[in-house]
C-alpha cells in the first residue's frame, strides 16, 4: 500500500498535479508569469495614482511626448525580457525559447519580415483603395532634418512597439500556451486575446478588430514556420512605421505628427475605405492578412522545429 499524505492524496499523485516529464505545468508556469505581471500592473497604477494630477503649465511639444511614448515602449519590453527571464531561471530553459533566440539570422528575418511582410503589403493595400479612387496620397512634407528626425524616431517606437506586443502574446506566453494545449489552439487563443485588448483603442471598429486577430494568426503562422519572431517582429513594425510616419494614415483613429505623406480618404463606405480608422479598419487589410497567412504557411512549407513550437497536447 502507498503512503498517503494529509487529505488522503498518495504523494506520487500529488507531485502530478505539479509537474509532468517536462516539469512544472504549464498552467502553473502560466498563473506566476501572469501573477508577476498582474503585481507589477497594480504597482504600476498606484504610481500612477500617486503621482497623478493635471499637469501644470503648458503641454509638451508632440516630438517630445513621441521620445517618451519610445521610452516607455523600451520599458515594457525589457520588464516582458526580465520576467521571462526569470521564468527561464525557474525553468531552467535558454532565454532563446521563448521566441527571440540571438542568432546570426536575427537580421536578415527582421529585414525580410519589415519591408515584405510589413511595408510592402501596407503598400498594396493603399494603392488598392487608391486604384478604385477611396484613397490619396496627398502631397509630400518638405524634406528636411526635422522630417527625417521624425522618420527615424517613429522608427524607435514602432521598433519596441513591435518587440512589445510580439514578445506579449506570441513570446513566452504562447509557447507556454502551447506547452499545454498544442501550437495551434494557443495561437488561436492569443489571437483572440490580441483582437480582445485592441478593443481598448478608442478609434477601432469591428473590422479593424477583426482584422487584428488575422494578423495574429498571420504573426503566429511565422512563429510556426521560422521557429522565432524576428520576421514578425519585422513585419509588425515596419506596417505601423508605414502607417504612421511614411504614409501618414491614422492608426486606430490617430493621426501620427511628423508624417511624410498628408493623405486623405474619399468618399465611400467604411467598410471599404476604412473611415476614420486608417487602412486597418478596411475589409482590403482583413482579407489581405488572411491570405498573407496561408501565403507564408504554403511559401516556408519546411518547417523549423524549435522548442518553442509545440505540435500538439501532450497527453497523460
Amino acid at each position: 500500500m502507498e503512503p498517503e499524505i494529509a487529505g488522503g492524496i498518495p504523494p506520487h499523485r500529488l507531485t502530478q498535479i505539479f509537474y509532468n516529464d517536462r516539469g512544472l505545468r504549464a498552467g502553473w508556469r502560466l498563473l506566476i508569469y501572469c501573477g508577476m505581471i498582474g503585481i507589477l500592473t497594480f504597482g504600476a497604477g498606484l504610481i500612477a495614482k500617486y503621482l497623478g494630477g493635471e499637469p501644470k503649465g503648458s503641454p509638451l511639444p508632440d516630438f517630445i511626448l513621441t521620445i517618451v511614448q519610445a521610452v516607455g515602449e523600451v520599458i515594457l519590453f525589457l520588464v516582458l525580457l526580465f520576467l521571462a527571464w526569470i521564468m527561464s531561471r525557474i525553468e531552467r530553459r535558454k532565454m532563446g525559447v521563448y521566441g527571440l533566440p540571438l542568432q546570426r539570422s536575427a537580421l536578415s528575418a527582421f529585414v525580410r519580415g519589415y519591408f515584405l511582410w510589413g511595408f510592402l503589403p501596407l503598400s498594396f493595400v493603399l494603392l488598392l483603395l487608391r486604384a478604385i479612387h477611396v484613397f490619396y496620397f496627398g502631397d509630400i512634407s518638405a524634406l528636411s532634418a526635422k522630417i527625417f528626425g521624425w522618420g527615424f524616431l517613429w522608427f524607435i517606437v514602432f521598433l519596441f512597439v513591435g518587440f512589445f506586443e510580439e514578445y506579449s502574446f506570441r513570446g513566452y506566453f504562447l509557447y507556454t500556451l502551447a506547452d499545454g494545449i498544442g501550437f495551434w489552439p494557443a495561437a488561436m487563443i492569443q489571437a483572440m486575446l490580441f483582437a480582445r485588448v485592441h478593443m481598448g483603442n478608442s478609434g477601432e471598429t469591428r473590422i479593424g478588430i477583426i482584422a487584428t486577430a488575422f494578423f495574429a494568426v498571420f504573426a503566429a503562422a511565422t512563429l510556426w514556420r521560422t521557429g522565432n519572431l524576428w520576421l514578425a517582429v519585422g513585419a509588425h513594425a515596419g506596417w505601423d512605421w508605414g502607417q504612421s510616419f511614411f504614409f501618414g494614415v491614422n492608426d486606430s483613429g490617430f493621426q501620427a505628427p511628423g508624417h511624410l505623406f498628408n493623405p486623405h480618404v474619399s468618399h465611400g463606405p467604411d467598410w471599404l475605405t476604412g473611415g476614420s480608422v486608417g487602412p486597418e479598419g478596411s475589409v482590403v487589410t482583413l482579407i489581405l492578412w488572411a491570405l498573407m497567412a496561408v501565403v507564408f504557411l504554403w511559401l516556408y512549407r519546411k518547417r523549423s522545429e524549435p522548442a518553442l513550437v509545440i505540435t500538439e497536447a501532450p497527453k497523460y
